[in-house]
C-alpha cells in the first residue's frame, strides 16, 4: 500500500506531531483515509488519539495552539493549528468505547480507552475504519482496504448491532453507496432492512441531510432501486411504484424504473452532484401514479391528476423531514407543473416566465426534458414542443426581456406626476402597461410608456 505522507496537510501533520512528541498515539481517521485510499484528496482531516481531552488541551496550549472544547463530553477538542498566519481547524477525539444507545442515535455514555483497536471496532463501516499515522502509513484491521478494492459497503462487525446503536447509519450506508457506486454487502443490506423501522426514531432533519446527499449522488438510482425495503420507511409510496405496470404505450418501464431514469436524466455539476430540488422533484414527481391509476375499457392505463396528488405527497414528506421553506416550495411547484406544457408562442412563454420566474422555469424544463426522455419512443412527442418553448425563452432573454413590473422604465411617481392620485389607480396603470408590454403591443421604452400612461390616465 502506498504511503500518504505527502497528502496530509501541514496543519494536520503538526497536530499529529505535537501529540506523538508528547508520548501519545495519534492518527488520521474516517472519511479522509477512505478518500486517500480511493485516490481522492480529502477536504477534512479528523484525528483520533490516546490522549484524553484534558491532555490534548495541555499539549496544544503548551505549544501555543488555541483549543476549542467543542465536544468535551464525547471526547472531542477542536484545535486551530497551522503555519504562520494561516490556521486550520482539526477535530481531535480521544479513542472511545461507547455505552448503550437507548435513543438509537447517541451513546448514553462515552468511555475513553488507550487502544486504537477498541476505538476502530465501534465504528460504522469498514471503509471508514482505517487509520493513518504521521508518516502516511495506513493500518486496517477490519478489511476496509479490501472492501474499497472490491467496491463493497460492509459494517464493522455485526450489522444489527451497528444499526441499533445508531439507526442513522442505515441512511449513511445508502448514501455512501450512492456516492461511491459500491455494492452493499448482503448481510449488511439485510441488517439495514431488518432495522429500517428504527429510522422512525431519528429526527427528520437528520434523515433529510442524508437523503439529500443520496439523491444528488452519481449512483443514486442504483442504490434506490435496491433499497426500497429500507427507504419505504421514509417514503412508503416507493414500494407502490416498484413493479407497477403503467399499461401505456408511452411507457416501457414500471413507475419506479421510469422515476429513476428521470433522476439519472438530471445533469450533475462539475463535482458530480445534482441540484437538490431537481433531484427530489425527480424522485417524487410520479409518486402518486399508482394511487391515481385506472384502466379504461380498452385496457389502457391513465393517471390523470397525478401531478397534483404527487405534489401533495411531496409536501407532507418534506414538511415531516423539516426541509427549508425554499426547498419545499420549489420541489412542490416543480412536481405540480412537471406535466404542464405551455404554447410556444412568444406572449405565452413571456407570460409564463413572468408568473413563475426565469430561475424556476429553467429548472422546470430540465425536469421536463428528463421526464420526456424516460418515456418510451412513443411518449417523446413533447420533446419538440419543449425545445421550441426553450428557444422562445432564450430569445426573450437575448433581447433583454423583463419579467416584473418594477423593471418597467416608468415608475409610480411618473404616473402620479401625470395627475393620477396616489393609490390603487397607480398600480392598475402600471399593471396595464406591463400586460401590453408582455403581449408585444408596447415596448419597454420610457417615452412610449409615458405616452401610453397618459392615455390610460
Amino acid at each position: 500500500m502506498p504511503g500518504y505522507k505527502d497528502k496530509i496537510p501541514y496543519y494536520c501533520k503538526r497536530a499529529l506531531a505535537l501529540l506523538n512528541d508528547a508520548g501519545f498515539e495519534a492518527y488520521v481517521v474516517g472519511g479522509a483515509v477512505r478518500d486517500l485510499v480511493m485516490g481522492k484528496q480529502p477536504h477534512d482531516f479528523d484525528v483520533t488519539t490516546s490522549a484524553t481531552p484534558d491532555e490534548v488541551i495541555t499539549v496544544m496550549e503548551k505549544a501555543g495552539v488555541r483549543c476549542i472544547p467543542t465536544g468535551i463530553r464525547h471526547g472531542t477538542v477542536t484545535v486551530l493549528t497551522g503555519n504562520g498566519n494561516v490556521s486550520e481547524q482539526v477535530e481531535i477525539t480521544t479513542f472511545r468505547v461507547d455505552g448503550s444507545y437507548t435513543d438509537m442515535r447517541h451513546p448514553d455514555s462515552v468511555g475513553f480507552t488507550r487502544s486504537i483497536e477498541e476505538d476502530v471496532r465501534r465504528r460504522d463501516f469498514t471503509i471508514n475504519s482505517m487509520y493513518l499515522d504521521r508518516e502516511g502509513n495506513i493500518t486496517d484491521i477490519t478489511g476496509g482496504t479490501e472492501d474499497i478494492r472490491t467496491g463493497l459497503i460492509r459494517t464493522v462487525g455485526d450489522g444489527n448491532r451497528r444499526f441499533t446503536e445508531d439507526a442513522l447509519r442505515i441512511m449513511r450506508g445508502l448514501r455512501l453507496a450512492a456516492q461511491t457506486g459500491f455494492d452493499i454487502e448482503q448481510d449488511t443490506m439485510k441488517a439495514m432492512a431488518d432495522n429500517a423501522a428504527l429510522l422512525g426514531n431519528i429526527a427528520g432533519e437528520r434523515i433529510a441531510a442524508e437523503l439529500d446527499r443520496l439523491v444528488t449522488a452519481p449512483y443514486a438510482s442504483k442504490i434506490i432501486s435496491s433499497s426500497v425495503p429500507v427507504l419505504k420507511v421514509i417514503i412508503p409510496e416507493l414500494e407502490e411504484c416498484q413493479g407497477f405496470d403503467q399499461k401505456s404505450r408511452f411507457h416501457d418501464r414500471d413507475v419506479l424504473e421510469h422515476t429513476l431514469a428521470v433522476l439519472d436524466g438530471i445533469p450533475a455539476d462539475d463535482s458530480g452532484s445534482r441540484d437538490t430540488s431537481l433531484a427530489l422533484a425527480a424522485l417524487l414527481h410520479d409518486i402518486a401514479k399508482p394511487r391515481c391509476f385506472y384502466l379504461d375499457s380498452r385496457g389502457i392505463g391513465h393517471m390523470k391528476g397525478h401531478p397534483a396528488v404527487s405534489a401533495g405527497i411531496a409536501d407532507r414528506l418534506l414538511v415531516s423531514l423539516h426541509y427549508s421553506k425554499a426547498v419545499h416550495d420549489e420541489v412542490v411547484r416543480l412536481i405540480a407543473y412537471h406535466d404542464y406544457y405551455i404554447p410556444p408562442a412568444v406572449s405565452s412563454v413571456h407570460r409564463y416566465l413572468c408568473n413563475c420566474g426565469p430561475g424556476f422555469f429553467r429548472k422546470l424544463v430540465i425536469l421536463q426534458r428528463a421526464d420526456i426522455m424516460a418515456h418510451s419512443a412513443a411518449g417523446r412527442d413533447r420533446l419538440e414542443r419543449l425545445d421550441e418553448i426553450i428557444r422562445t425563452a432564450d430569445e426573450l432573454d437575448a433581447r433583454g426581456a423583463i419579467y416584473r413590473v418594477p423593471d418597467l422604465r416608468i415608475s409610480g411617481k411618473d404616473i402620479i406626476d401625470l395627475g393620477v392620485a396616489p393609490g390603487a389607480g397607480v398600480g392598475k396603470i402600471l399593471d396595464r402597461l406591463f400586460d401590453e408590454y408582455v403581449e408585444g403591443r408596447l415596448q419597454n421604452d420610457r417615452e412610449a410608456l409615458i405616452r401610453r400612461a397618459t392615455e390610460l390616465s
